[in-house]
């Protein structure tokens, strides 16, 4: 999702709440749905953990004037927000149930594979940030960029491929590098 449409979504959660909410649950249902399940998975019932995103769509909604879109994207705000609730449940269930022990392997395989679906969705959004700021570099540094670090070309291959001098395709390579820097801040590292 882009800023602009987190924007205009938090906008008219304030505007007409109703649609606002509508439309919070159309774009993120399924997404919410797969986090609480993956962590849930085994400790709840099926309709407990509907339940449960039920109640993490309205908890969302109620805190809807915190929200700050400079802390992260409402995909990744429902990220954090749905494992913490998640755990919570799953601690609290874990404790009303005798004899469960964290050294179960099928519990141990829950556990690692939540953190990967987790790990995966933030790897997938960093990445989309990463490609749409070496697209905003335009032409001929972003196919650059592209063709060296993610179809592997070398730089030699890459001036045969856009009919350039090397030495002009290694000279554009650096400033696109810290054009890049610039751009996202010399934060991300992907």
């Amino acid at each position: 999702m882009s800023r602009d449409s987190d924007e205009r979504l938090i906008a008219l959660l304030d505007i007409d709440s109703q649609q606002g909410y509508v439309e919070l649950i159309d774009k993120y249902l399924g997404f919410v749905y797969k986090i609480a399940y993956s962590k849930l998975l085994g400790i709840c019932s099926k309709e407990d953990i509907e339940e449960f995103v039920c109640d993490i769509f309205y908890e969302f909604y109620c805190n809807r004037d915190k929200i700050n879109l400079e802390k992260g994207s409402i995909k990744a705000l429902l990220t954090v927000f749905t494992k913490r609730r998640a755990i919570n449940l799953f601690n609290k269930k874990t404790k009303e149930q005798e004899g469960i022990s964290l050294y179960d392997d099928s519990l141990q395989n829950i556990l690692i594979d939540n953190e990967n679906v987790e790990q995966q969705i933030l790897d997938t959004e960093r990445k989309a940030k990463l490609i749409t700021a070496i697209k905003s570099l335009g032409a001929p540094d972003s196919q650059i960029l592209i063709r060296k670090h993610y179809l592997g070309q070398t730089l030699r291959e890459i001036s045969i491929d856009l009919d350039m001098r090397v030495k002009t395709v290694e000279k554009r390579y650096e400033r696109a590098l810290k054009k890049l820097r610039n751009v996202i801040g010399g934060v991300e590292n992907a």
